[in-house]
């Protein structure tokens, strides 16, 4: 989209030195409409999408402000993020000049050494408060040599936003960083990588074109006019980032084998680009236009978060690039997680959105006990109204309906739906009323019913049996002549998590209702013996896995420098791990079911697997 006006705010971006992290920005703000005694400028604390207040300002330095005729200006800071300016009741124009350290190499911050220039605006750049609706233009000064990446139309060498939110959104690369460019339904996209790994980058980009096209399928369109792919291969970088019209992703740079490992890097890739729809257009009020000054609170995180990342595994299924059954196999470890964290009965995917700003991005020791997180709730909820919707409506209508009509309704249009509007959405595609799957799943504690509804598609979840070191071993001779499945057995269980600090070992987490809290025994404990001998990794390993639950241990501990016992009961787990496989009941509609679900066919089941093996014959030498 190309701005229409003028800018009210100039920015230009240099780098002179890079190797000292410190960008150095220039902001231009056009005559004010009217003379005003003072303006305040600020900086947001927050960046869209990243649920944390970080205060960016303690990174700003060396700000000053004069008029367009070089008169400095008196500047005072009046709170942590805003700077008021004596503007001796002039219009304007004015020119800030400041600096911004930039070392740390997140998605949601910024940073910048002799190599590369990655920005994201919220940590960078000024507004004018009262004037955030108005449009702003960014130039690049860059070293000799180097490139800038960007989402934003470029005009007369500048970049372009409608405004201040706009600007923000949309990151920058800046370097010698490579580029590949190609285009899926006629809108440009481009891959920009920094950093070099083991990647193939003729196979990311064909995958990633499926992805996109596959996003593209549920909607009908491509919600964009250019698409950026910003991409950081460094020791050390992780995670993903959203934006309007690009994606920032950080990984290691070998993470693009083995097959596994690349799976996981699409399901990342996937994310991000899912949320140019749901969270940058479909979203509640509170999460645009965003008030950058403090928390912004919704209860809905479950879904832009957790649904969101229930489509990071669908898109890839869709498009043919990862089998269903591995798939299931992340699923099955989600629920597990999920149903095995205490925290789960305590806190309700709307209280988990609700608390995102004082508990998922502050863990301590005590939050399993007591949070569980809206991405892993929300990305169940999200398998659970998908197949609840298809069996209600016998396969007729799907989660993908809800966010076309909000998509349709409220993000085409650029607004925020209302509270309460996503629950209204879900009972219109289901013909009925959604509100006991609300009250119990969603602002209840109720993990849905995945066994049952996961039948509504021919797949049975169902448990698998830990396999012992014995078992593992007779398994890697070939010895292991018995093929049936093995009863789940219980295991002791001390009920915690451990973790060395370098030679001392340390008690992090005790998990609520299980053994060592039931028997007192607390986070930051160092353990120094258990039944008189030094405690170490191997010993409690031993113990569960040789001792019958309910065995009374004497655990030593270090606390706060003091020597203490404690006899812990082990307790008991049932040591399995979920399963998600076809299941021979299934019939037609189930079948039709699954394969309108992810595009794919019924998958055969076990039996008919081993029944191949069997009359395929051997491949002669």
């Amino acid at each position: 989209m190309t701005v229409s006006l003028d800018a009210a705010t100039t920015f230009t971006v240099a780098m002179p030195r890079p190797e000292t992290h410190l960008f150095e920005i220039t902001m231009e703000i056009a005559p004010l409409p009217e003379p005003a005694k003072e303006l305040d400028l600020v900086l947001p604390v927050w960046a869209p999408g990243s649920y944390a207040v970080r205060d960016f300002a303690r990174h700003v330095r060396d700000l000053t402000v004069s008029t367009g005729a070089g008169e400095t200006l008196a500047t005072r800071k009046v709170e942590k993020s805003r700077w008021r300016v004596d503007t001796k009741k002039g219009k304007g124009p004015f020119v800030v000049r400041y600096r911004v350290y930039a070392n740390d190499l997140s998605v949601r911050t910024s940073h910048l050494d002799a190599t590369h220039g990655y920005g994201n605006g919220s940590n960078l750049f000024f507004y004018v408060d009262g004037r955030k609706t108005e449009p702003q233009r960014v130039r690049f000064d860059l070293p000799a040599g180097w490139k800038v990446s960007i989402a934003l139309p470029e005009r007369a060498g500048a970049f372009e936003a409608v405004d201040y939110d706009e600007l923000v959104d949309s990151p920058f690369e800046c370097g010698t960083h490579r580029t590949i460019d190609f285009t899926v339904r006629g809108k440009p996209h481009t891959l920009a990588i920094w950093g070099r790994g083991n990647e193939d980058v003729d196979r990311l980009v064909k995958d990633l074109t499926k992805i996109v096209e596959a996003g593209a399928a549920i909607f009908g369109s491509l919600p964009y006019e250019r698409y950026v792919f910003l991409v950081h291969l460094a020791q050390g970088a992780g995670g993903g980032l959203e934006h309007r019209a690009s994606q920032s992703v950080g990984l290691a740079p070998f993470r693009f084998k083995p097959e596994k490992s690349y799976r996981d890097v699409l399901f990342l890739f996937a994310h991000e680009l899912f949320h140019v729809w749901n969270v940058k257009r479909i979203h509640p009020a509170a999460l645009g236009p965003f008030d950058y000054t403090k928390e912004v609170y919704t209860r809905d995180l479950w879904a832009m978060e957790g649904i969101t990342s229930y489509y990071e595994g669908i898109l890839p299924v869709r498009a043919g690039l990862i089998q269903p059954k591995h798939l299931f196999e992340e699923w099955s470890k989600e629920i597990k997680e999920h149903r095995d964290n205490p925290g789960t009965g305590v806190q309700s995917a709307e209280s988990s959105s609700f608390d995102a700003w004082i508990r998922l991005y502050r863990p301590d020791e005590n939050s399993p006990n007591v949070s569980e997180s809206y991405y892993r709730r929300g990305q169940v909820i999200g398998a659970a109204l998908d197949l609840w919707l298809r069996r209600e409506t016998g396969g007729q209508r799907s989660l993908d309906d809800v966010l076309k009509i909000l998509f349709e309704r409220f993000g085409a249009r650029g607004v925020g739906y209302p509270e309460g509007e996503y629950e209204r959405a879900v009972s219109m595609v289901a013909g009925k009323s959604a509100a006991d799957f609300f009250d119990r799943h969603v602002r209840g504690v109720e993990t849905p019913p995945m066994e049952e509804l996961f039948a509504a598609a021919g797949l049975t979840l169902k448990e698998k049996a830990d396999k012992d070191d014995d078992e593992k071993e007779k398994e890697a001779n070939g010895t292991n002549g018995d093929k049936q499945p093995k009863p789940v057995k219980e295991k002791a269980d001390f009920g915690w998590k451990t973790k060395k600090d370098n030679s001392k070992l340390l008690v992090s987490e005790v998990y609520a209702g299980r053994a060592a809290y039931q028997a007192g025994v607390s986070a930051g404990d160092e353990l120094v013996a258990l039944d008189g001998f030094r405690a170490d990794e191997d010993q409690l390993k031993r113990i569960e896995r040789d001792q019958p639950p309910r065995t009374s241990v004497a655990v030593t501990v270090f606390r706060r420098s003091r020597l203490i016992e404690i006899p812990v009961a082990l307790g008991a787990r049932r040591a399995f791990t979920y399963e998600i496989e076809a299941t021979e009941k299934a019939g037609d509609k189930e079948k039709a079911l699954f394969t309108g679900w992810l595009g794919q066919p019924f998958p055969k089941t076990k039996a008919e697997e081993k029944a191949e093996k069997v009359e395929k014959p051997e491949k002669l030498e």
